[in-house]
């Protein structure tokens, strides 16, 4: 689903710039550890003051397995009690389970993101 451009969004200034084969490498495997293309990590570099987190890309990819998981979990017992089957105590003391662990990494989550900003 592609958001809304907003005249801040817009990217209309192009910048170009000579690295040697060591640098460009680097730049390139920097960016791909953080789940960035080339642009979007040096644009990262520019407003972060050159701290770009590192772990945001796989603090994400671990969030999204599991609100994948839950939704899936919930979508299974919506699924049984839409069907008139049972649905036990036992799935949904599970889904809580599965709601905490979600909650606590996100919540470590933000804890590393603030530390950053700080």
């Amino acid at each position: 689903m592609a958001g809304r451009k907003y005249k801040s969004d817009i990217k209309n200034r192009k910048v170009s710039v000579k690295l040697s084969e060591k640098d460009y490498e680097k730049l390139c495997t920097d960016a791909r550890n953080v789940g960035l293309n080339i642009s979007e990590y040096m644009r990262e570099l520019i407003s972060s003051g050159g701290k770009v987190d590192t772990t945001y890309a796989d603090d994400r990819a671990k969030l999204i397995r599991q609100v994948v998981g839950i939704a899936t979990n919930v979508n299974q017992l919506a699924k049984r009690a839409n069907a008139n089957e049972r649905v036990y105590y036992s799935d949904i003391l599970n889904m809580q389970d599965y709601l905490k662990e979600v909650q606590y990494s996100m919540s470590e989550v933000l804890k590393v993101w603030q530390l950053q900003k700080s």
